[in-house]
Formats: C-alpha cells, sequence, structure tokens
C-alpha cells in the first residue's frame, strides 16, 4: 500500500474514508487512490513524481502525425475545389454551378 495525503480539493470523504483535515495520510492501494488522484483530492507521498517511461517514448522520439496532403482528402473534407452548399447548388463564390 502506497501512501497519499489529502488535499485541500477534498470533499468529506476521500476514497470512502471521512476527510480528518488537509495533509492527512492515508495508506491506500494504486487502485483505491486512482479516482482521487485525477480528481486531484489526493497527492501521492510515496511516488516519484515522474511516472516512469518507457524508452521508446522520451524525448526526442514522438510520433509524428501525418500531414494531409491533396491526395490524401477525403470526399468529406472541405477545399476550395468542393465548397458547395448542403443542396450542392453553389461554390465558395457564391455563383451557381
Amino acid at each position: 500500500m502506497n501512501r497519499y495525503a489529502i488535499t485541500e480539493k477534498a470533499g468529506r470523504f476521500v476514497a470512502g474514508q471521512t476527510n480528518t483535515g488537509v495533509g492527512t495520510v492515508l495508506k491506500l492501494t494504486d487502485k483505491q487512490a486512482e479516482h482521487e488522484l485525477r480528481l486531484g483530492t489526493l497527492r501521492a507521498l510515496d511516488m516519484p513524481d515522474m511516472p516512469d517511461t518507457p524508452k521508446s517514448m522520451t524525448k526526442g522520439s514522438r510520433a509524428k502525425k501525418p500531414s494531409q496532403t491533396g491526395s490524401d482528402v477525403g470526399a468529406g473534407d472541405v477545399t476550395a475545389e468542393n465548397a458547395k452548399t448542403q443542396d450542392g447548388s453553389h461554390d465558395d463564390t457564391g455563383h451557381a454551378d
């Protein structure tokens, strides 16, 4: 079990236990503390600030998002060439087809 401190954001109950004040230390499992950590009502005491990251996700190794080129544009995407109203009667300049 890990230790967690109650924060000022906590209400009357924290992880199913009565809140006895800011800074009170609770011993909880990771599962018990998970939701409260997301809410910010608990702060982990036994864990390092930075979670361990896989070597593949270290700085400089981010996966790049593919760029969208003219050939990648789908039929549902609006471009200058296919911009029309819903009924398909006018282009982006307001002239009829």
